[in-house]
Order: C-alpha cells, then sequence, then structure tokens
C-alpha cells in the first residue's frame, strides 16, 4: 500500500500535507450552574474535553481514508466504521437510558424558553 498514512507508520510525517491549525484546541470552560445538569444527566465526562491536543499527521491521514458515501474509512486491512458504541467507550459517555429531551413535544414558542428556565441562560 502506498498511502500517505504509510508516512506515519514509519515515522515520516514530513511528506504529509499540513492541517493549518496545530497544537491544542482550547474550549470555554462550563459555567458552574450547568455542572449539576452535566452530571444528572451523566455527561460530567464532557469536561475532559476542554483541551484536545491535535495529531495533525494523523487527521489527515484519518481525512484521506474517510469515504463518506459510505461513512466509513477504507484502509488496506478493509472498512472500518464508527459506531455510536465507539464514541461511548472513547468519551465515557453514557448511551443509555431515557432521551434527555422528547423532540416530538416541542412547546409552541420553542426549545429557548424552556432552556432559559432549566438552565438559567439562553442559547
Amino acid at each position: 500500500d502506498q498511502h500517505r498514512s504509510r508516512s506515519i507508520w514509519n515515522n515520516n510525517p514530513e511528506s504529509l500535507i499540513p492541517i493549518s491549525h496545530r497544537g491544542t484546541c482550547r474550549l470555554p470552560r462550563w459555567h458552574p450552574r450547568l455542572h449539576p445538569y452535566l452530571e444528572r444527566a451523566g455527561l460530567h465526562n464532557l469536561r475532559h474535553f476542554m483541551r484536545l491536543d491535535i495529531d495533525n499527521d494523523l487527521l489527515t491521514a484519518m481525512a484521506e481514508r474517510w469515504r463518506p458515501e459510505l461513512h466509513t474509512f477504507h484502509f488496506p486491512e478493509g472498512e472500518m466504521t464508527i459506531t455510536l458504541k465507539d464514541v461511548a467507550i472513547l468519551t465515557g459517555l453514557p448511551i443509555t437510558g431515557d432521551a434527555i429531551i422528547d423532540s416530538s413535544r416541542k412547546p409552541e414558542d420553542g426549545w429557548g424558553p424552556l432552556i432559559q428556565e432549566r438552565l438559567g441562560f439562553n442559547m
């Protein structure tokens, strides 16, 4: 296989096309009043995603392997699909239980007032 991902495997990333953003991505901190809601919803592990280290070489190689028409990555060994369970394992977020919001019962005036009432801020 002559794919560019072989460069990463062989520890030679210089030949890859660089991605413009490099380094660490820092997201804003969650407001403290959201913490109990995140905890109750089982989403408290989201706090680990406030700082993300970005591996540009790996992202480039993975982007080149992505096949949007199939929603899969195509590797020499075969195809790989990411499932909801994969995301749960990687993030520690729960995928079982009741839905947080029942979209079939959308309020007449939209979700804004409900978010304001329950979370204390407007989206």
